[in-house]
């Protein structure tokens, strides 16, 4: 076995030093491109997926949604239950919510959307809503007069947005807007900030304080629509969905991926994407390296019948191919990894892409790179190993002489 080992190095360090330049670094170049194109694929889509899935969580939905199961959709004893939830390990904040439709008028502008009232001490707990500010400031504890407004609302003369016709179009921070409650109520308020999150179902919220809507739709006292829990990085959620349930049976608990299904059907697509791409990328990676090895020993096919006869068995001569291809690919990999962590990865960070809910940044991950290595390598020697086999099937005699 050592005997074959030495051998095989010895035929396919000779085929490399010997073989063209030119033909070799061609090889290395296009195995470089793809394990490139295997790395940056996945890299963006990990990233959109990630930017996605934080700004959802960010703004939207917190880790853990929380709502009733009774019939009137209310969560009873609201601070009992936060204060309860809070004292779990790995959750950091949580924040109550409770909800009316209306309708938003200025001038000759009419829109519909949700108006949540909240704890703008607790939401910036739990939120970042309050980073994404783009006029204004953010609402003040006991604000009755003042309303809080995301971009798709309020429009403020951005008609490069999404729902731009859909929204108020003209309304910046310090505007006077009407709001209908669904009750019949109407009144004024001042537009105290314009938010935008870049990520759509946020920015057709408003906002007003919890003490102003408790006004405008008395609940009972202690009643919220929903509660939103922020937990750590590296907290188990399923663990702490678990831990609430055993609080009180009359919950539905759901986190941020039940809650905002959307997202797990665009990742689940981007996964399908990634993977078509991922074949594509192999199979060219494969043909690459089957199309050199195949001219290689067809070429030498005689040479090979030769080191047959002189006792080399057929086994060197096949890892002998195989070890080429995989210099080839290795090489091709290294290079890869280098051009994409220094010059990729950098370039990329100081102009991103921009996609609807933010700046995407490429995700590097050792794992992902790790397993790019290994099936770049895998598709490298079964490329190899194909045309080898076949040769080496040919009789000693015709192989010489053709």
């Amino acid at each position: 076995m050592t005997r074959s080992l030495k051998v095989a190095g010895l035929l396919a360090a000779t085929s490399i030093r010997k073989g063209s330049i030119g033909v070799t670094l061609l090889i290395i170049l296009i195995l470089a491109l793809v394990g490139l194109n295997l790395l940056f694929v996945p890299g963006l889509l990990g990233g959109l997926v990630w930017g996605a899935n934080a700004k959802v969580i960010q703004t939207y939905t917190a880790d853990i949604v929380i709502e009733s199961k009774r019939e009137s959709l209310l969560i009873r004893d609201v601070d009992h239950l936060i204060s309860r939830i809070e004292a779990i390990d790995g959750v950091i904040a949580a924040t109550p919510r409770i909800n009316m439709g209306a309708e938003f008028s200025f001038d000759d502008e009419r829109t519909n959307a949700v108006i949540y009232g909240i704890r703008p001490e607790r939401e910036k707990q739990v939120f970042t809503i309050h980073e994404s500010l783009i006029e204004g400031s953010y609402l003040d504890p006991g604000d009755r007069e003042g309303i809080l407004l995301g971009i798709q609302l309020a429009g403020a003369d951005q008609p490069d947005i999404e729902l731009y016709y859909r929204s108020l179009r003209r309304v910046h921070a310090g505007d006077r807007i009407t709001v209908t409650y669904a009750n019949g109520l109407e009144k004024k308020y001042t537009v105290r900030g314009v938010f935008h999150t870049e990520y759509i179902q946020t920015d057709l919220q408003a906002f007003v304080t919890e003490k102003e809507l408790r006004a405008v739709n008395p609940l009972p006292p202690e009643h919220a629509t929903s509660i939103h829990v922020n937990t750590a990085p590296d907290a188990d959620i399923n663990a702490i969905v678990a831990q609430i349930s055993s609080i009180r049976n009359d919950l539905k608990i759901l986190t941020w991926e039940d809650y905002a299904g959307i997202v797990r059907s665009m990742t689940d697509s981007f996964a399908v994407i990634n993977a078509i791409l991922n074949v594509v990328n192999l199979l060219v990676a494969g043909i690459t390296v089957f199309i050199v090895t195949y001219i290689d020993v067809v070429n030498r096919r005689r040479q090979i019948g030769i080191q047959r006869a002189i006792g080399i068995t057929p086994g060197s001569i096949t890892l002998a191919y195989l070890m080429r291809a995989t210099f080839y690919a290795l090489a091709g990999i290294i290079l890869a990894s280098l051009v994409f962590i220094y010059l990729v990865v950098p370039l990329e960070a100081q102009y991103p892409f921009h996609f609807p809910f933010g700046d995407v940044y490429l995700r590097v991950e050792l794992s992902g790179m790790l397993r790019t290595a290994l099936i770049l390598l895998s598709a490298a020697l079964v490329a190899a190993f194909i045309p080898v086999w076949a040769v080496m099937r040919i009789k000693i005699l015709d192989a010489i002489w053709g």
